[in-house]
């Protein structure tokens, strides 16, 4: 007996963005706007609700999967506005704005989600409310204007810097800036493990297992902060990753860790131990009470790859680190993604309180760095400043002149 499945049923979809105009809006403008979307939506049953407060669109789609992705990427051709960013998407049961191919509302300056007609019967416990009452009340709005981009200048420009590959090893180590646009300066370096014939660190660890890998990953260190610090200057710091287990299954890994410091002629402060988000929430009082001891000694300690893992900020309730690092997957694109925003500018509120300084990673874009500077991040890691350089920093010859571009 065949069993009869029905015919799939479009998957109706809700998608939020956020706009900046580059022209003026005024009502009538507002109007034909409403005017020149509404036949289009009416036959493709599209409905959804527009915000506009004088500046920056805020609007709803709902509909057809499809058809909601194709109107949406015809609305970022519209040069009418720019600073295009995908707030939030998701697939909804029924619609908020059924009765609505498009309704445009003016928000003024302080408004809340009180101010919406009654004719729209929105829940307000529901996720669209909140949303809108979020836009209504002054968020979703880090960004730069096109004006404001012309205003903006960084120059960072640093030499080369090499060392001799250290001898009879199977493995070396590559080093990658990290780069205060701010100041103009490269803040610090990172030491990332490459094996002779390429492999990464990930391949590397995994061929070894309990004591073995921890002991090969804590003393392949001392290779890392001897050339490490013949590429540092006074002012900047040496950042390596250890795996808890070698820093717990090491007695006195504090002393160990120090003596390398004190041998290659840095200050305690100058070593940063790096270790990930997912490795910390596992571990245990012993893990804790080596990073005392590691602290005690003035050595600092960086939650590596945050957001990669799941403990997410109840880690930081827990473990309060010297430096947090953003993971790259919340960088990429996140001049675009709503959900990318919202993240890291929960975490750099929380960083700027606390007076943790915030490393951003993966940054490869100029639109992905102006938007993390503008939401106030300092430090920024990756291949649009420079590439880790084996037994060696690359020169950076980063500008931007936003007048120019």
């Amino acid at each position: 007996m065949k069993t009869k499945f029905n015919k799939r049923q479009p998957v109706l979809k809700q998608l939020v963005y956020r706009s900046q105009s580059t022209v003026k809006i005024d009502e009538n403008e507002l109007l034909k706007i409403t005017n020149d979307s509404l036949p289009f939506n009416a036959k493709n049953h599209i409905t959804g609700i527009l915000l506009f407060d004088g500046e920056y669109f805020f609007q709803v789609l709902e509909g057809d999967c499809e058809k909601v992705n194709a109107l949406f990427e015809h609305i970022k051709t519209d040069s009418r506005h720019s600073n295009i960013m995908k707030v939030t998407e998701m697939v909804i049961h029924k619609r908020d704005f059924g009765d609505w191919h498009l309704r445009t509302l003016s928000v003024a300056e302080g408004s809340r989600c009180y101010w919406l007609p009654s004719d729209i019967n929105i829940s307000r416990e529901s996720r669209i409310f909140a949303l809108l009452n979020s836009f209504a009340s002054g968020k979703w709005r880090t960004c730069l204007s096109d004006n404001a981009r012309k205003d903006v200048r960084a120059n960072v420009t640093t030499s080369e810097k090499a060392v001799k590959p250290f001898e009879n090893s199977d493995i070396q180590f590559a080093f990658q800036p990290i780069v205060d646009t701010y100041r103009a300066r490269v803040s610090s370096i990172e030491a990332l493990i490459r094996s002779n014939d390429g492999r990464y660190p990930e391949t590397i660890l995994e061929e070894l297992v309990g004591p073995e890998k921890y002991d090969f990953d804590l003393k392949s260190k001392a290779i890392a902060i001897k050339q490490g610090a013949a590429l540092l200057s006074s002012d900047q710091s040496l950042s390596i990753n250890l795996c808890p287990g070698a820093i717990t299954s090491t007695v006195n890994v504090a002393d160990y860790l120090h003596e390398l410091v004190k041998r290659n002629k840095l200050k305690p402060q100058q070593l940063v131990i790096e270790v990930t988000e997912t490795e910390i929430i596992s571990e245990s009082d012993t893990f804790y009470q080596a990073i005392e001891q590691i602290r005690s000694r003035g050595m600092r300690v960086a939650i590596d790859d945050f957001g990669a893992g799941y403990a997410g900020l109840s880690l930081l309730a827990d473990f309060t680190p010297d430096k947090i690092k953003l993971d790259r997957k919340i960088t990429t694109g996140i001049h675009e993604s709503g959900h990318r925003q919202a993240i890291t500018e929960a975490v750099l509120e929380f960083a700027n309180s606390m007076g943790i300084p915030l490393v951003v990673e993966g940054v490869e874009t100029i639109d992905e760095w102006l938007w993390l500077q503008h939401a106030g991040v300092q430090r920024f890691q990756g291949f649009l400043f420079a590439k880790p350089k084996l037994n060696g920093v690359s020169g950076i010859d980063f500008s931007f002149d936003g007048a120019s571009s």
